[in-house]
Formats: C-alpha cells, structure tokens, sequence
C-alpha cells in the first residue's frame, strides 16, 4: 500500500502530541504506563480524530473515576487532543477478559516506556506484542 508523505506527517504529528502527553503524565503519576489504542495507534485516522490513550497507575486506587481527571488535569489541557481514560492496574486486568477491549489493547502499544509491566500482562491475554509505530513505506 502506498501512503502520501502528508499522511505520515500528520500521523507523526498526532504521535508526537500522545508521547509528549505521556511523558508529562508518567512523570507526574510515577510509576505508570500510558497506552495507545483506536484510529491513531492502527494508523486509521481522520482529520477530527482525537488522540486515544490509556493511563494505567496504582495512584488511582481509591480514587473516584471522574476525580482521577484532576490528577493530570495540566497536563491534559496541554494536550486537547488527547482522551485519556485513567485506570487502575487492576482496571487494566478486567479490561483484558472484555473482547472489545482485548481487541484495542492488542492493536494498541505502549507509549515510550512500561513502567508497570503490563506489555507482557497484554501479549499473556491476548497472545500478540503491542506493536510500536513504524512509518509506512512512502511512494
């Protein structure tokens, strides 16, 4: 398949804004793991597209899901593309028995690094490796 250059640029512009907001957010939330999954991660997206990821932390225990939003609040108001879900490690594991959500975490992949583990948790239910983004060949 041959893929325009401009669709690349956009695709590693929206790839950009998702690791900028991961690394903000591991930091702050330190130790977690930040996951990639919908259009963006299978490369599928459109121009409205928001940008969808996953944020595993053990500091969300106890915590009311809506209020988790506060936790990194900054950080998402920098990133207005960005849809974060804010899950517990525990979240995470029920998530791997829903086939839908199976299905998107196995499409998806571990933004810049896997604080967790939880990669290997992924490829143990799902049986296949979050892939990273690599470019399409351009012609």
């Amino acid at each position: 398949m041959i893929i325009p250059a401009r669709r690349i640029r956009e695709w590693e512009t929206l790839l950009k804004e998702a690791e900028e907001f991961a690394r903000s957010v591991a930091r702050k939330l330190a130790p977690a793991t930040v996951i990639l999954h919908g259009s963006v991660a299978r490369g599928d997206f459109n121009l409205g597209s928001d940008i969808d990821v996953i944020v595993v932390s053990p500091r969300f225990r106890g915590t009311r899901p809506l209020d988790r939003y506060e936790l990194f609040q900054e950080e998402w108001m920098r990133a207005p593309r960005v849809e974060p879900l804010p899950w517990t490690p525990e979240e995470l594991e029920r998530a791997l028995e829903s086939p839908s959500w199976g299905e998107a975490l196995r499409r998806g992949y571990v933004l810049l690094r896997d604080d967790l583990g939880l990669e290997k948790r992924i490829v143990e239910k799902t049986g296949s490796r979050p892939r990273s983004p690599a470019p399409a060949p351009i012609r």
